[in-house]
């Protein structure tokens, strides 16, 4: 098997798996008020080079719903990228979390919302006095086609959604490999360019269940707790959780993962671009690596024990859109093995 899936379906790293380890000691305070849970977000603020408001939850889905609902009432529009995690894969959780906040999508193109496109979508949103209200913009770091918006691009988005006054969440769970792969700072790809609030992923690099909500600006913050609690996401052994972002975050750990996954997708990449039938319709940025190929290719793929996703075509131009044609996501992890990308190499040779 060659499993090219998500980078979820890989270990935990042994830093973070020791410090869950170090944290099943002795009795602690419950439901966040432990130290290890105070010194978890002391990190996350240092690292971020402001005081910050943060917030340890078990699932993406729930920090960026989290995330939305603390942003937007239940009247509000959430504008989002139209293959946008949010939008495409969560079951309409955002909506679900702000009690009906109407999630908007915009076109993207290579992942990233075209800034004409949302222009438009303010310009033509219902503001009658009975309207629903323009209320948040969503942003990828990385996108769903494995792109990076670089600092410049995300300010431009937010003097765009400015004209609303909208707030601007981030969907950061791949935001280590975005910090690796760029070399900038954390705060200068959020907070320093516009950001809110956002969603710091840590479960796809490494841990085994631990992502944080970050409000950068705090007073935005004020309701989360109760949110977070009504909607069962208050977990009594906080510890388990923070212990996670302590051994995640400690030494640059998640930086030295990070920036391992993304050199086996360099590599997948280098090696799948030699093949004339096999079209990567955008530089690999992250850990992730998008094909367009034969439908032939993908189910002598499959037979021979390779796994990946099919993807949405929504980024892809209408020349792709075609049955005998098919789109396909492959992720590498910290923990994949160079390996299996050259028996993916060699076995596609065969074809």
């Amino acid at each position: 098997m060659i499993d090219f899936r998500s980078d979820n379906v890989h270990t935990i790293a042994d830093p973070v798996l020791k410090e869950i380890i170090v944290a099943n000691k002795n009795t602690v305070a419950s439901y966040g008020g432990d130290e290890l849970t105070k010194n978890a977000k002391e990190m996350l603020a240092e690292i971020f080079n402001k005081e910050i408001h943060s917030f340890f939850v078990s699932t993406g889905t729930a920090a960026n719903s989290l995330s939305l609902a603390s942003i937007t009432p239940e009247y509000g529009t959430i504008f989002c990228g139209s293959d946008s995690h949010i939008y495409l894969e969560e079951c309409n959780a955002p909506e679900f979390f702000t009690n009906s906040a109407k999630l908007y999508p915009v076109k993207t193109k290579d992942g990233k919302i075209i800034y004409g496109e949302l222009e438009k979508a303010l310009l033509f949103h219902p503001s009658d006095e009975f309207d629903m209200v323009a209320s948040s913009l969503s942003i990828s770091q990385a996108t769903e086609a494995g792109t990076i918006y670089k600092q410049d691009e995300i300010r431009n988005l937010k003097n765009i959604a400015d004209t609303k006054k909208l707030k601007i969440h981030m969907d950061g769970a791949r935001f280590a490999n975005v910090v690796a792969a760029t070399a900038k700072k954390p705060q200068e790809l959020t907070w320093e360019a516009g950001v809110d609030v956002m969603s710091f992923g840590t479960t796809k690099n490494g841990t085994m269940s631990a992502e944080a909500v970050i409000f950068f600006n705090t007073n935005l913050s004020k309701k989360t707790n109760l949110y977070m609690k009504r909607s069962g996401h208050l977990l009594s052994k906080m510890r388990f959780i923070s212990s996670q972002i302590i051994g995640y975050l400690k030494n640059d750990l998640w930086i030295e993962l990070a920036r391992s996954a993304n050199k086996k997708a360099n590599l997948l990449s280098e090696n799948l671009n030699k093949f004339d039938f096999i079209h990567l319709p955008w530089q690999t940025e992250i850990n992730e690596v998008f094909i367009i190929v034969p439908k032939e290719l993908e189910d002598y793929l499959k037979k021979h024990g390779v796994f990946c996703h099919n993807w949405t075509k929504i980024s892809l131009d209408s020349q792709y859109h075609r049955d005998n044609y098919s789109f396909l996501r492959l992720v590498t992890s910290f923990h994949s093995n160079e390996k299996d990308i050259y028996k993916l190499t060699e076995l596609i040779e065969k074809f």
